[in-house]
């Protein structure tokens, strides 16, 4: 899945200013799959393409994408039991990781890598919600067609 998330590392959909990428759905699907230390993993490795693909090399993407895969899969250890449509608790435990994640995100994109607070509050964060928000849907429908977790083990 690393592997997988570096080569999607590699492609984006150029939207006004930023990039739309897909590289978070391995991380979430990892993370949702085989629990938090293998989303982290693959958060972390899983990103270094990109890291190194941008206009200024940002190595700090490295642990902000642990910190997403490790936390959705966290979130969903508590969760996943949950009544109701199955893809609920996989968005929440999304959007916790995202809260989680959000203000290291905003502090080395702003204070180490000297962004503009305005640009990364108003495209960079709103995006990589909608990245991680179209991820997790992508997520639910592959989860329950096919068995990760066995194909991986």
């Amino acid at each position: 899945m690393c592997a997988v998330a570096n080569v999607l590392g590699l492609f984006s959909i150029p939207i006004g200013l930023t990039k739309f990428h897909f590289m978070q759905l391995p991380i979430i699907l990892s993370a949702l799959a085989l629990g938090p230390w293998i989303g982290g993993m693959v958060g972390f490795i899983g990103a270094t393409t990109m890291a190194f693909n941008l206009p200024s090399p940002n190595l700090y993407l490295l642990p902000g994408n642990a910190i997403l895969g490790f936390f959705t899969g966290l979130f969903y250890l508590g969760l996943k039991k949950m009544r109701g449509r199955p893809v609920i608790p996989q968005v929440i435990c999304v959007l916790g990781a995202y809260v989680v994640q959000f203000p290291y995100v905003y502090v080395t994109d702003v204070y180490l890598m000297r962004m503009l607070s305005g640009f990364v509050l108003t495209v960079i964060l709103p995006k990589l919600l909608l990245e991680d928000i179209i991820s997790v849907l992508l997520s639910h429908f592959i989860l329950f067609r096919v068995d990760i977790a066995k194909i991986l083990r």
